[in-house]
Formats: structure tokens, sequence, C-alpha cells
């Protein structure tokens, strides 16, 4: 840790792999404190245990992010543990189920947003009043592109983080007396372990996910890199994707084009 940065006190869902711990393993590597939560535990003593490398202490919690219980349980015992936190990151999601929007069940539609979208603003809610004793404190919501460019037969998805960008533009506006500022990272196919919360029984989806994340031109380590300089500089939007950004910026200017191209390239 170089001495022009104070250490910072670093909370991370769903940090036991994949994203989670990239981003993990980045705010170890500067010096900072870090608590992982996951609900599973197994890997979760792992990752903490690979991450403490014998000498920075790293705090793992187990937690179900969609039982309000268990999130007050850990965040009461964080806040015995320790003295303030400088930066949440909401990174836990799924993908859940893939489908076109008739054949979505109800509990499709619940899962996806229990753990995408109710979660991140229970945690956010829960973290408020620690991050407010910070002096620089820092949010950042993992959303995706599909929040942005809502691709077909993942309504379920696209809708939840769709939903994630919007509370993080209103956490943007009710923190900014507090000094906390928003980040809301939307990355598109990365190396990771998003497939694996897609249904086993829904095996070609599982499969076009898994090559499409398979042919993603950055790792896990290097979108981490790019979310946690935005948070850094206190950036809203974090889209680490060139292709997919240039995406963005085309259906800002023409919906109709946009349309066109995805209508294209969709599976």
């Amino acid at each position: 840790m170089t001495e022009s940065r104070t250490q910072e006190h670093v909370l991370i869902t769903g940090g036991a792999n994949g994203l989670g711990f990239a981003l993990a393993r980045a705010h170890v590597e500067r010096g900072d404190r870090v608590c992982i939560l996951d609900r599973d535990e197994t890997q979760g003593l792992k990752a903490a245990e690979q991450l403490s490398q014998g000498h920075n202490d790293v705090l793992f919690f187990r937690c179900d992010l969609t039982d309000a219980a268990d999130c007050e349980r850990v965040m009461a015992q964080l806040s015995e543990t320790w003295p303030g936190l400088d930066r949440l990151y909401n990174n836990a999601g799924i993908a859940g189920s893939v489908g076109k929007l008739e054949h979505l069940t109800e509990a499709a539609w619940q899962a996806a947003f229990a753990i995408n979208v109710f979660a991140v603003a229970r945690m956010s809610r829960l973290a408020i009043p620690m991050l407010k004793t910070a002096q620089r404190g820092r949010i950042v919501n993992v959303a995706s592109m599909a929040g942005l460019l809502s691709a077909s037969h993942m309504a379920a998805y696209s809708a939840s983080k769709a939903a994630v960008i919007s509370l993080s533009e209103t956490l943007q506006k009710e923190l900014h007396k507090d000094g906390i500022k928003v980040t809301v990272a939307c990355p598109a196919f990365f190396k990771t372990q998003l497939a694996n919360s897609i249904p086993p029984q829904e095996t070609k989806a599982r499969a076009s996910v898994e090559k499409l994340m398979a042919n993603g031109k950055l790792s896990a380590d290097d979108v981490a890199q790019q979310i946690i300089e935005a948070s850094d500089t206190g950036q809203f939007f974090c889209l680490p994707h060139r292709r997919e950004r240039w995406l963005w910026y085309l259906k800002r200017m023409s919906n109709r084009a946009l349309h066109k191209v995805m209508l294209a390239h969709q599976p």
C-alpha cells in the first residue's frame, strides 16, 4: 500500500468467485481490508484464505442476500468489527431463466429480481449509515449492458439490470450531499460463472451463454480494474467493453439503427 493512499474497508457481495473475487483480490493488493459475502460457505472460506495470503485480514460472512434478516445480521456483525465502511460493491447477481417472455414463469421473475434488484437495494440501505462515516464513501452496483441494450430471450435479467441502473441514478442524487459517490458498472460478456445460475434443464441457453463468455476479450481482472478506477474517480457509468459501449452510443442517437444491428446478431 502506498503512503499516499489511506487503507479502505471494502465490502463485496458475491465475492467468492468471478468478478467479486477479482475485485477483492485487487483491493487486497492495494492494501485494503476486505470483507466478502457469499451464500456458498465452502467457496467463501476458501476464497478468504486464498486472498489473505497469510498477512492480510480478509473477512468472510456467509449471507443469503435474499433473506432480509440474514443481511441485517451480517451488517450488524460487520459494524461491530470495523470502524466504518468506505466502499460497497453490490456484485452478486444471477442470469436466471433464458427464453421468450411467454415462457418465463412467475418464479423466474421473482428469482431474478430477488437477487439482482432487491438485494442491491437492501444492502445499500443497510450500508449507507456506515458509508456516511467515511470521508469519501463509494457504492458500486454491478448491472450489465443487458440493462442498457436489452437483448431478446432475457427479459427478466435485462429488466432487473435496468432496474439496478435506475436505482443507481436515484442513489446518486440522494447521496450527493453526504459525499457518497455511486458507480454503476455495465459489463458485457466475460469469463465468469454467471451461466451456472441458468437452470440446468436449459441446456441450449447455458451452452450459448458459456460460449459468449468464453469468447469475451476481457478477463474478470480486466473488468474489475476498470470498475475500481471508475469508482476511484467518482465516475457514474462504467462500460468496460468497447463494442457494447459503441452500441449504447448508437442507441442514444438512433434506437431504430440499434434495433437493426441487434436483430442481425441475436442468437
